[in-house]
C-alpha cells in the first residue's frame, strides 16, 4: 500500500478485534440503512442515546448492534478504558512531548497532581483571577487610561486561541451583554486594521492569547496592536489596555506587559483544548462569568459520564468508533459537520483543527508508520447555507461522505415559524442522505445509503455548549486510541513555518538561496506588486 508521496505504509497483521470488524464489514456490505429500518422498526430508540444533556441518533450510521459490539470489542483490545483514566489522573498521554493533557481539569473540581504540581489549585487561582478581571471589565471599574470604560474587545490569537473563544461568544450571542469583542487571526494585516476600524483606543482592549507568545501570527498582530494605542495615549496606557493569557508569562512580561496583566495556564493545556482556559477571557468579558462556568460546568458533566459510563452507552466512545467505522472499513475519506443553527456556524471550523491536527497523523504513537487511514477531511457549514452550496455533492457527487447535524431543539431567535423550518430542513436532509431518490430520471437519482448521526441539544445556552465541545474532544481521543496515533502533538505544522522563516527576509530584499521554484514565485509576487496596492 503507497501514498501518493511514494511514502510505504507499514501492514502489520491487523489485531483480532481489527479482523473481526473486517469479516463483519464483508458480511453486511449489500445491506441499506433503510433495509436495516424495515427490519426493525425500533431501531431509532435502540440507536438514541444520552449523555451530558445532549442526544445522538445513531439509527441512520450503517451498522447493526453487532456492529457496535464489535466496535467496543476494539475499544477493549485497545484499552480504551485505561487511556480514559491516563487522561484525567494527569499522566502524560502527550508521549512525543513528555507531558499531561489535562484540559479536563480545567473545568472540573477533582484533584489532580501532575508532575509533583497540584493542578486543582493553580486552575482555581486563575479562575478567581478572571471572574476579578471580567468583572470590573464589564462593571466599568477597569478604566482605559483617560477615564473611559471599556467597550470593545479586541481578541488576538490564531488555532485554538481564536477559533474556541470565537465559537463561543457567537454560539452565546444571545445573552451577550458585555464589550463587544472582535477576533483577529490572520497576519494580513488589513485583518488588524479591518478590527480596529471605527474603534476608539481609549476604550478598547486587547486580549492577546498565545501559549508560547512567540506565534508569529499573533505577535505581529500583539505588536501592530501596542502600536496603535500607544500611538493614540502613549506608552504607558499599554498596561490599561492589553493584557495576555499565555503559558510563558516571561515571555509576555519581556513583551512589556506587567505581571497582573498576564494570566497564565499550565504548560499541560494544549491551544486547541485552551478556551476552557485564561484563553477563554473573552468569553467571560462578553457574556459574564456566571455564563462562562455554566459552559464549564456543562462540559464537567460530559466529562464525567465519560469517565464513568460503560462503553457500550458511552457518547464520545460511540461517536469516535462509528467515525472509525466509517473512515476504514467504510472507506469514507470525508466528514462533514453540519449544524442547523447560525450561531455555530463556527463550529465546523473548529473542529477542523480539533479532528485533523490532532489525529491527522501518519506515524502511530510508537513512532511506526501507521497501518491504515486516519482522520477524515473534515468541513462543513450552517444549515441551511450548505443546502445551497455543497448539498448537490453529497446527494449526487462521485465521493462519500459521513455526516454530523446539530440540532438545537428550542428556538434560538423571536420566531418559532422559521424555528421549524429549520428543523425540518435538517430532518429531511438526514432522511435525504439515507433514502435517496429513483425517478428512473437518472439526473434526479440520488443513490442515498449516506451514513449520519444526529446531535440533538435542548437549547443554545452555554452548559448544553460546554458539553457538545468536550464531547468532540473525547470523540477525538477516542479515535487517537484506537488509531494509536498521539492527539496531543502537531509537528506537520512547524515544516512551513520553518520555510517561512526563511522566505522571509527575501520578500523585502534580495533572495539569499532560496529553492528555485521559491524564488521564481517570489518574482512573480513582486512583478504584480508593481501594478499597484489596494489599501
Amino acid at each position: 500500500m503507497r501514498r501518493s508521496t511514494g511514502d510505504t505504509v507499514s501492514s502489520p497483521i491487523p489485531s483480532p478485534a481489527w479482523q473481526a470488524l473486517e469479516a463483519h464489514r464483508d458480511e453486511i456490505a449489500a445491506w441499506r440503512v433503510e433495509e436495516l429500518f424495515a427490519a426493525d422498526p425500533g431501531r431509532g430508540p435502540a440507536f438514541t442515546i444520552s449523555s451530558g444533556g445532549l442526544t445522538a441518533d445513531f439509527s441512520k450510521q450503517r451498522l447493526t448492534d453487532e456492529t457496535l459490539a464489535r466496535l467496543v470489542a476494539l475499544a477493549r483490545e485497545r484499552d480504551v478504558p485505561g487511556a480514559i483514566e491516563r487522561l484525567f489522573t494527569g499522566q502524560h498521554v502527550n508521549a512525543t512531548e513528555d507531558r499531561p493533557a489535562l484540559h479536563t481539569a480545567l473545568r472540573g473540581d477533582e484533584k489532580v497532581v501532575a508532575d509533583g504540581e497540584d493542578v486543582l489549585a493553580q486552575v482555581q487561582r486563575c479562575r478567581e483571577r478572571m471572574r476579578v478581571f471580567s468583572t470590573a471589565v464589564r462593571d466599568g471599574s477597569w478604566k482605559g487610561a483617560t477615564g473611559e470604560p471599556i467597550r470593545h474587545v479586541i481578541s488576538l490569537g490564531i488555532g485554538g486561541s481564536y477559533l474556541g473563544p470565537r465559537l463561543v461568544v457567537e454560539a452565546l450571542a444571545a445573552i451577550a451583554d458585555g464589550p463587544a469583542v472582535r477576533f483577529v487571526a490572520n497576519i494580513d494585516p488589513a485583518a488588524l486594521d479591518d478590527a480596529l476600524a471605527g474603534l476608539d483606543p481609549a476604550s478598547t482592549l486587547v486580549v492577546v492569547a498565545s501559549k508560547t507568545f512567540t506565534t508569529q501570527e499573533t505577535m505581529a498582530n500583539a505588536s501592530a496592536a501596542r502600536r496603535w494605542i500607544a500611538a493614540a495615549l502613549g506608552e504607558a496606557a499599554v498596561a490599561k489596555h492589553m493584557v495576555a493569557a499565555t503559558a510563558n508569562a516571561a515571555q509576555a512580561e519581556r513583551f512589556g506587559l506587567p505581571e497582573c496583566n498576564v494570566f497564565p495556564f499550565g504548560e499541560w493545556v494544549g491551544g486547541r483544548y485552551s478556551v476552557w482556559s485564561s484563553v477563554g477571557l473573552p468569553i467571560a468579558i462578553a457574556v459574564g462569568m456566571p455564563a462562562f462556568e455554566r459552559f464549564l460546568a456543562g462540559a464537567h458533566a460530559l466529562d464525567l459520564e465519560f469517565r464513568s459510563t460503560p462503553l457500550e452507552r458511552n457518547l464520545p466512545l460511540l461517536l469516535a468508533a462509528t467515525g472509525v467505522w466509517n473512515r476504514d472499513f467504510l472507506d469514507i475519506p470525508v466528514h462533514v459537520v453540519l449544524p442547523y443553527a447560525q450561531r455555530l456556524a463556527s463550529l465546523p471550523g473548529y473542529l477542523q483543527q480539533l479532528e485533523m491536527e490532532s489525529n491527522g497523523k501518519r506515524v502511530g504513537a510508537d513512532g511506526a508508520p501507521v497501518a491504515h487511514p486516519t482522520c477524515p477531511a473534515i468541513f462543513g457549514e450552517a444549515g441551511t447555507l450548505g443546502q445551497h452550496a455543497f448539498y448537490q455533492w453529497l446527494h449526487q457527487g462521485t465521493g462519500s461522505a459521513s455526516c454530523d447535524f446539530v440540532v438545537v431543539a428550542r428556538p434560538m431567535g423571536s420566531r418559532e415559524t422559521e424555528h421549524a423550518a429549520l428543523v425540518a430542513h435538517a430532518l429531511a436532509q438526514s432522511e435525504a442522505l439515507m433514502t435517496g431518490r429513483v425517478t428512473g430520471n437518472a439526473h434526479r437519482d440520488c443513490p442515498g445509503n449516506l451514513p449520519s448521526t444526529t446531535l440533538v441539544l435542548p437549547s443554545l445556552e452555554p452548559a448544553a455548549l460546554g458539553a457538545l465541545v468536550a464531547l468532540y474532544e473525547h470523540k477525538v481521543y477516542c479515535q487517537s486510541i484506537l488509531w494509536g496515533v498521539n492527539a496531543f502533538d502537531q509537528f506537520g505544522v512547524e515544516l512551513g513555518k520553518a520555510i517561512a522563516g526563511r522566505i522571509l527576509p527575501a520578500v523585502a530584499s534580495d533572495p539569499p538561496s532560496l529553492h528555485p521554484a521559491t524564488t521564481h514565485l517570489l518574482n512573480v509576487v513582486r512583478k504584480a506588486a508593481q501594478g499597484g496596492t489596494a489599501r
